[in-house]
């Protein structure tokens, strides 16, 4: 007899005085996000402590090598809470977000001895470095250190996110904690923005991004990681098992972060976080026993949407807001594409190096008037400076994304990995790679998410099927 197989009988399911204790310190730790947020803006140092204890929190789990995913939950609220960290001008570096990824991944990969990575992302990144020298050989030391970090920390925190998570395994209840951990700082997030946009004096709308309903931050980032928070809500939402108490929650989030993304006047956000939701929806569309929710949970978003939020949105901005995502103009990103394929023409094997393309992109903006100025696309970016050699690592990317699809067991676990990569691909796509999100979210694709069985779990106040691996030879199909 197989050994989990064994005690299948005699499952203990949690109490009710159990499940509601877990219900009510998940909202107790969204919740606790708003005060700690404020603050934050208020008190700077508290943000700089805030930090050093969420790494020194995550590097206390590397040694608990039986419990990777308690590294996972460190990372997706440090993922959640870099944006907060920048809005609130927490003393830190810039890139902090990142780095602590990179470094809480590989300590934990080094603890548990696990030093194969999988090799699609590592040539990606190997790709990358030999255009290092033409950085280090055309700019000063600083210079080529700021923008070797700037540019090579991304795919290095991507890289080290798939080797970490391609050697763990996540239930369906480590993946509500996973989401959870992420929405927790976003929830601050919101809260920052919100009280702006109520409070500022003599609040104008344009046909541009937003500062103020930003939260006095950059509208890119704070409505794409507000679309990602809404993203976790949407799949929180339709999860199976998950009590109607939370489900409720978890819309009244949605339809928050959704709001608020939209109000930054910044497109991208929600735009990236619709594309992945219909991504993943449309797998989700194809299994019986999520298809009629997934029907009541759009027509219920989309209901909630068009006929409360929306008109009261559109009202408050004085139509302006409705004219924003009418607009269907690129806000010279294409102009700085364009100009990026044109240096990869002219120097096709190894490009300009990481940061060579900028001194173009100043031109372009002091004789075009476009609003951007650093590199927006991703895909450009890395073949105007790395040449043959970025489009090979683009090449990587998407074989190991593919990979990472083909990989999936069931219907569920496809939506999942789906919208995963769509999510972190548009975001390449608007944004390059200014926050850490893309690179976790790739990676967090390379999962392995454990199939279903029947042994029960209770996930907020619920009773559910537990998602444990079954120590068999059963295969499931994802049909």
């Amino acid at each position: 007899m197989y050994p989990q197989a064994a005690h299948l009988g005699r499952v203990r399911y949690p109490s009710l005085s159990q499940t509601q204790t877990s219900a009510l310190a998940t909202l107790a730790f969204f919740a606790a996000h708003i005060p700690l947020a404020l603050l934050m803006r208020q008190y700077p140092r508290i943000g700089f402590f805030h930090a050093l204890a969420t790494c020194a929190w995550g590097l206390r789990w590397t040694t608990f090598k039986s419990r990777p995913e308690l590294v996972a939950y460190t990372g997706a609220y440090i993922m959640g809470a870099e944006v907060l960290w920048r809005m609130t001008r927490t003393p830190i570096f810039w890139e902090f977000g990142k780095y602590a990824v990179v470094t809480l991944f590989v300590v934990s990969i080094v603890a548990r001895r696990r030093l194969k990575p999988p090799p699609l992302p590592l040539l990606y990144f190997a790709l990358l470095l030999p255009s290092v020298l033409l950085t280090a050989g055309s700019m000063s030391f600083e210079t080529a250190r700021q923008q070797l970090s700037f540019n090579l920390s991304g795919p290095l925190a991507l890289m080290a996110s798939a080797w970490f998570f391609s050697q763990i395994e996540l239930s369906k209840e480590k993946v509500l904690r996973l989401f959870s951990a992420l929405i927790g700082p976003i929830v601050g997030i919101a809260a920052l923005a919100i009280l702006s946009t109520l409070t500022h004096q003599g609040l104008q709308f344009t046909g541009a991004s937003n500062k103020v309903t930003s939260g006095g931050f950059g509208p890119n980032q704070v409505s794409t990681i507000l679309g990602l928070g809404a993203l976790a809500a949407y799949f929180y939402m339709l999860e199976r098992g998950v009590s109607h108490s939370f489900r409720l929650l978890t819309l009244f989030i949605l339809v928050v972060f959704t709001a608020q993304s939209a109000m930054t006047f910044s497109r991208g956000g929600l735009y990236i976080a619709a594309g992945s939701a219909l991504a993943g929806s449309l797998f989700l569309a194809r299994s019986n026993r999520t298809r009629i929710k997934l029907v009541l949970g759009v027509a219920i978003i989309s209901t909630i949407g068009y006929y409360l939020v929306l008109p009261r949105l559109d009202a408050f901005s004085q139509g302006k807001l409705s004219a924003r995502f009418q607009n269907s103009k690129t806000t010279g990103r294409d102009h700085l594409a364009a100009v990026e394929f044109e240096a990869w023409q002219k120097n096709p094997i190894l490009g300009l190096g990481p940061g060579g393309a900028e001194p173009l992109r100043h031109k372009l903006l002091h004789s075009s008037g476009d609003e951007l100025m650093a590199s927006h696309t991703e895909y450009t970016r890395l073949v105007a400076e790395h040449g043959i050699l970025g489009l090979n690592a683009l090449l990587l990317l998407l074989l190991a994304g593919v990979s990472s699809l083909r990989r999936a067991n069931t219907l569920e676990n496809k939506a999942r990995i789906t919208s995963f990569l769509v999510w972190s691909s548009l975001f390449m796509a608007f944004y390059g790679m200014r926050l850490v999100a893309p690179s976790f979210i790739f990676g967090l694709a390379f999962a392995t998410f454990a199939l279903e069985n029947r042994v029960g779990y209770r996930f907020g106040g619920s009773t559910a099927l537990g998602q444990q691996r079954l120590n068999t030879t059963e295969t499931y199909r994802a049909s």
